[in-house]
């Protein structure tokens, strides 16, 4: 089965990025060759998130646990091509119901915790769900009965766990009937993701098998994690960046997977101090903090202990990633994805310079370059000027990335089928990122989000430019900027600052700051907002939308607020 064009299909397979090789193949395999090496481990506050004590379970165990739910799921009537939603923390059941779905050849979809009724319903709507799986209480709240009210009443309701609502049957238990073996397609879907909906209502991504395989060999790669490597995951394996970054790693190198999340930041730095971690993967800034804290002998020890460093999602700091490289050579890497199938990793293998690695990404995989090269994930892209659609190849110059690769979705999904009508005729996925080539001809950086470029008197200013230069103001934890309506400009610049405890900062300061390093005039910020956190999506994204639309209702235009 083949949800592709043909030549797709064909190219991917022929060029090794696509084979035969499952997920839960790939699980059955470690458990054969590593059964008693730790596999899976809970977050030390499991019991504050759910109920039980964190678990540590080997191969083995974890093979056991993942036959016992499979047969649970089928005993339901559950089985292939059948969508299961599910919503629930980073526990450990969470991957053990991750890879029974996949053992009976059924189809996940993990919904973020965040989530409620409204959202639930309008998830269902486009994909139509056969069942769902959650909790029955998280952090010490109980299940909120008007998301089962948001389902249809077609759509099993299963659960793990105490104190399940009223029609939630439990998973829990003995395993009622033997599993009944089932062939997956390596070509099949693995997961419907969801992306952040920051323009409406979600849309559903589809992944195979093959698709996650791809997406995590080149990370796999570029990280260089031996055989046995733990890893640490602090983010929701909701997404594809998560499954595929983080899940799939450890699924190749066979360690263990560390659990973490909802972020506790406390709690975060006692495992990296008390357990063997190789690779975490961390936001901008708190990878700022592990530089300011790093003279704090439990965590300098782990920092040692680390192989690699990953980070992404915002604008990082160039100089912490000199930081790492100096005191603990550990070289940095940079990640830009999406759900869809962009994957650019800016490592030290392609980027040396620690302060270029921060900001560009290899150019490789661009097709108006050297069409031998691939990105990370097996992919090629090429450079297209919005308005004109001619290819963008020279230094300097600016287009939207459109992509096509292994790792690339088959159309976004929904139950009438898989749409590509978002394609270009010839294969083509329009990402809606513009990026710039750098002048040296060999890098590239991300530019800005086309939809998000604010307009100032007919100039246009990345967002993410600003972002990048203004978190370097003195006292700010993490910035960003939006657009907010001026009627003569058309748009202005607002800056949101959110400040480390006891610091202070002024419009004028900001002004100074630009003045200072050379922004051009009409990029600077008119206004200050401070707030005491961006706004994210449930996937962790800022949120720029809802910062705008904060702009868009207020009346006190050019005031700083508290």
């Amino acid at each position: 089965m083949s949800l592709f064009p043909p030549e797709d299909y064909a190219r991917f397979r022929a060029e090794g990025h696509w084979a035969d090789i499952t997920l839960p193949q790939m699980v059955a395999a470690s458990v054969a060759r590593v059964p008693d090496r730790l596999a899976l481990v809970d977050a030390p506050n499991r019991e504050t998130l759910f109920e039980g004590a964190p678990k540590r379970l080997t191969y083995a165990q974890m093979e056991a646990e993942v036959a016992r739910y499979a047969a649970h799921l089928q005993a339901q009537g559950l089985g292939q091509g059948a969508l299961v939603a599910t919503q629930l923390p980073n526990i450990a059941e969470t991957l053990l119901l991750y890879l029974a779905i996949s053992r009976i050849g059924a189809v996940l979809s993990p919904v973020s915790m965040a989530y409620r009724a409204a959202e639930l319903a309008d998830l269902t709507r486009v994909a139509g769900f056969d069942a769902f799986i959650s909790i029955g209480h998280f952090k010490g709240q109980p299940f909120d009965p008007e998301r089962l009210s948001a389902l249809p009443a077609s759509v099993l309701r299963l659960g793990i766990g105490s104190g399940l609502p009223d029609g939630m049957a439990s998973l829990d238990g003995p395993a009622p009937a033997p599993l009944a073996s089932v062939t997956v397609d390596a070509d099949a879907p693995f997961a419907v993701f969801w992306t952040s909906g920051t323009e409406g209502v979600p849309k559903a991504v589809p992944k195979t098998h093959n698709n996650l395989m791809a997406s995590s060999l080149g990370a796999w790669r570029l990280l260089d994690l031996p055989d046995g490597a733990n890893i640490l995951a602090p983010f929701p394996f909701v997404n594809a960046a998560a499954v595929g970054g983080l899940m799939m790693c450890w699924m190749r190198t066979a360690g263990a997977l560390f659990l973490h999340h909802p972020f506790d930041l406390q709690v975060f730095l006692h495992q990296l101090k008390t357990e063997d971690i190789a690779y975490t993967m961390v936001a901008p800034t708190l990878l700022t903090y592990l530089r300011d804290q790093a003279d704090d002998p439990g965590l300098r020890a782990a920092l040692h202990r680390l192989i690699a460093l990953g980070t992404g999602s915002a604008p990082p700091d160039p100089e912490v990633f000199v930081f790492f490289e100096q005191h603990f050579a550990i070289p940095v890497v940079n990640f830009f994805g999406s759900n869809e199938g962009a994957q650019m990793c800016s490592a030290a293998s392609r980027v040396p310079d620690p302060r270029e690695r921060a900001r560009f990404f290899p150019r490789d995989g661009d097709e108006g370059w050297d069409a031998t090269s691939r990105t990370a994930n097996g992919g090629t892209f090429r450079l297209v000027d919005p308005a004109s659609g001619a290819a963008v190849t020279e230094p300097g110059g600016l287009g939207e990335m459109q992509l096509r690769g292994p790792a690339m979705m088959p159309g976004y999904y929904s139950r009438l089928g898989y749409d590509r009508t978002k394609f270009t005729p010839d294969g083509y996925f329009p990402s809606g990122d513009l990026f710039q080539i750098s002048d040296c001809g060999g890098l590239i950086r991300f530019h800005a989000r086309a939809r998000e470029l604010i307009v100032r008197g007919g100039m246009k200013i990345a967002p993410v430019e600003l972002d990048n230069t203004l978190s370097a103001l003195p006292g700010v934890r993490e910035v960003a900027v939006a657009a907010y309506p001026d009627p003569r400009m058309g748009e202005k610049v607002c800056l949101f600052a959110v400040m480390h405890p006891g610091r202070s900062l002024t419009l004028a300061e900001v002004s100074d700051f630009c003045d200072r390093v050379g922004l051009a005039k009409f990029k600077w910020p008119e206004r200050l907002e401070f707030l005491p956190a961006l706004p994210r999506t449930p996937l962790a994204k800022l949120d720029r939308k809802a910062l705008a639309k904060r702009l868009a209702e207020s009346q006190k235009t050019g005031e700083i607020h508290a």
